[in-house]
């Protein structure tokens, strides 16, 4: 009795912090959002000049916005570049700041740096907001420059959450929560891409929009100030972490020469190096596979295979459709942000709606089914003649092993939805049929919450957090690695006149990310962590 008390308190703590962090997620979400149509506009007009001056034009000649001038395939080629070269800087610092956002965190607690972290954010926005303002090119490169550094600080924002749920969220839970997470981080850029909409129909100022992402990056580190709550305890973690730095100083100093006071003050710097060195690498050695007890571990490296390819091919989608749709339907700044909001919405309503049933139906189903596979064996025997006793109900660690099992069989559903889905895209001859595409592809949404779950599933309850930390540095990695490879390929396809081939390299990428979580489908028993 007293056990099933303390559960259900801890649920409910679980849910209340959770639940205090959306109206979180739903503000850092708004503003990179709410600009995201107008960077396009501005990031096109600023390639526009730089390459009408580039071929020696007149001050009072240049362009201005909306010029048909900035209709030239070479500047939507360079346009494009452009945005690809942003989400590539995107990727780099998300990937860089993901460990040691993880590792202060869980030094300091997730508090500080869930108000610290949209604050950054805002020099992102300023500098992009300025660099249209300015008329110097010079200027307005180092602005976006500066604009693809700091943009990583609203990803990193978002990415906090996934930490707090794993310091309160039990293992069956835990899918459901990042689920509900994905899918209020969904809801900000959905009423973001709205909003952008009308204040394009209304308001003819590009500088609104930026003005909105700001009032949203302010609002989320107050609101975390004055109603989030720290998730993690970090004055023991603060406390182990400071014990560990003392011994590896001390076996510095032991291993040193010299006096003891020089000794002691350079293993304390080798120390503090070493550790500021050893935080990127202490997340991605949960990937190697290696040997316990045994067996070997080789699950989170195939999840992280999975995983990068399947952003590589999706996370520069949203950018790639504004560009294909400007190019090849002539689309404005407003029909770019309602189909933004289209896309959004989409799998926004599909998380909401139909992913819980999947799952709480799904895994209730796979329960019965093993059930179904026990009682066949039981009524068997074992091969000597004697008849094992019926099973009427799972303990709980195999019900959670068929939890973990549907959400690998959920994920690698998903992402051959995307496969297909971007595939119908490149076969598409009118934005109908664009929006049609983008419509299934809502039924994948389901990827990001059970590859989170995955891989927390797969990893030492100890080092969920790194983990975590993990998962967040191989999205980065795609991050990187998708925006110069399809950026590069789509400025190619323009040239040929064959935009839609994107989204068919896209849809191979998705589908070799099936096809390497097809294996774990097979493996259930790996699910079960060793202890």
């Amino acid at each position: 009795m007293p056990a099933s008390i303390s559960n259900g308190k801890k649920k409910d703590s679980a849910s209340y912090s959770i639940d205090r962090l959306l109206p979180y997620i739903f503000l850092c979400t708004i503003g990179p959002s709410v600009t995201a149509a107008s960077n396009l506009f501005v990031v096109r007009y600023l390639m526009c000049r730089y390459y009408w001056v580039q071929r020696g034009t007149d001050t009072p000649k240049l362009p201005r916005p909306g010029d048909d001038r900035c209709g030239n395939r070479n500047v939507q080629a360079l346009a494009g570049s452009v945005m690809a070269a942003l989400a590539t800087l995107d990727g780099v610092f998300s990937f860089l700041a993901s460990p040691f956002v993880q590792s202060l965190s869980d030094r300091f607690g997730r508090r500080p740096l869930l108000i610290c972290l949209p604050l950054l954010a805002t020099t992102s926005t300023l500098s992009i907001l300025t660099a249209y303002l300015v008329e110097n090119t010079t200027v307005a490169w180092i602005l976006l420059t500066t604009t693809g550094i700091f943009v990583s600080a609203s990803t990193k924002s978002v990415f906090l959450p996934t930490l707090c749920v794993a310091d309160v969220a039990s293992e069956d839970a835990r899918t459901r929560f990042y689920s509900r997470m994905e899918a209020v981080a969904l809801l900000g850029p959905g009423t973001a891409y709205i909003t952008s909409a009308l204040v394009s129909r209304y308001i003819p100022n590009v500088a609104v929009p930026y003005y909105i992402a700001l009032g949203a990056q302010v609002g989320a580190a107050l609101y975390a100030y004055f109603f989030i709550p720290e998730t993690l305890h970090a004055a023991s973690d603060t406390q182990s972490d400071h014990s560990g730095g003392e011994e590896a100083q001390d076996s510095d100093a032991d291993a040193g020469s010299g006096s003891a006071s020089e000794a002691e003050s350079d293993g304390g710097d080798q120390g503090i190096l070493a550790e500021t060195l050893a935080v990127p690498v202490k997340p991605l050695r949960l990937l190697i596979p290696h040997r316990h007890e045994g067996r070997l571990h080789w699950q989170l490296f195939v999840v992280s295979l999975s995983l990068l390819m399947t952003t590589a091919g999706t996370v520069f989608i949203a950018t790639a459709s504004l560009l294909f749709l400007t190019d090849k339907f002539n689309f404005a700044p407003e029909n770019n942000a309602w189909m933004l909001a289209f896309l959004t919405f989409s799998r926004f309503a599909y998380l909401i709606f139909i992913f819980p049933f999947i799952l709480k139906f799904g895994r209730s189903a796979l329960n019965r089914y093993e059930i179904w596979k026990q009682h066949r064996k039981a009524k068997n025997g074992n091969g000597d003649g004697e008849r094992q006793p019926l099973i009427t109900r799972r303990d709980t660690s195999a019900r959670q092993g068929d939890a973990n099992h549907f959400d690998v069989i959920l994920a690698f559903l998903s992402v051959l939805i995307d496969a297909v889905a971007l595939g119908f895209v490149s076969l598409s001859l009118s934005y109908q049929q664009v929006l049609a595409a983008f419509a299934i592809m809502a039924f994948g949404a389901g990827d990001n919450p059970t590859f989170k779950a995955v891989f927390v599933s797969f990893a030492p309850p100890e080092h969920s957090s790194q983990a975590l930390a993990a998962l967040d540095m191989v999205f980065s990695a795609a991050k990187l690695a998708s925006p110069p490879l399809l950026g590069s390929l789509y400025a190619a396809f323009v040239e040929i006149g064959r935009p839609e081939l994107l989204f068919l390299t896209a849809g191979g990428l998705c589908a070799t990310g099936a096809l390497l979580i097809l294996p774990l489908m097979f493996t259930k028993r790996s699910l079960k962590k060793t202890e």
